[in-house]
């Protein structure tokens, strides 16, 4: 499937709400999560869409990495991956702000992404998720990742 044509299906906005969201619900969070999850875990700053759903599913839980760690360890059997439509909403928004560019299926950080994804790296935020994603990044090959989609090993 054309990742392209699946973040771009359906119009969204965003619009300001006198009551308390989640700070996990919040488009901000949730596009500097996207920059940081590309530029610390993919290539070149370049992943899939799944390493970013898997990542962001990780990130969830503490059960959820360790799951996914003692998987792709041939510990464990296959961790039950849910794919956020949160985070598909991110990439979408992403892409229409020129943070992110999509190409054969890959998300890419622009340079305007490279550059916010190094600030929140400076900065004393996303700590937890930081951390988390380093103990993940040896294990989140692009094998393993389509692997613990299909169940294979």
């Amino acid at each position: 499937m054309d990742i392209i044509k699946l973040v771009t299906q359906k119009d969204f906005y965003i619009s300001n709400r006198k009551e308390f969201i989640s700070c996990d619900l919040n488009p901000s969070w949730r596009i500097s999560l996207l920059l940081l999850v590309v530029h610390l875990v993919g290539r070149g700053n370049k992943s899939s869409r799944n390493k970013v759903h898997l990542v962001n599913w990780a990130l969830k839980d503490t059960k959820h990495e360790k799951s996914f760690l003692n998987y792709v360890a041939q510990q464990d059997s296959r961790p039950f991956i849910n794919l956020d439509p949160a985070m598909d909403k991110a990439i979408d928004f992403a892409l229409y702000s020129k943070l992110i560019s999509i190409s054969k299926n890959r998300i890419q950080l622009t340079e305007g992404g490279v550059a916010i994804a190094n600030r929140l790296l400076k900065e004393d935020v996303f700590l937890v998720e930081k951390s988390a994603m380093m103990r993940m990044k040896k294990a989140l090959t692009e094998t393993n990742v389509t692997n613990s989609f299909e169940g294979k090993l």
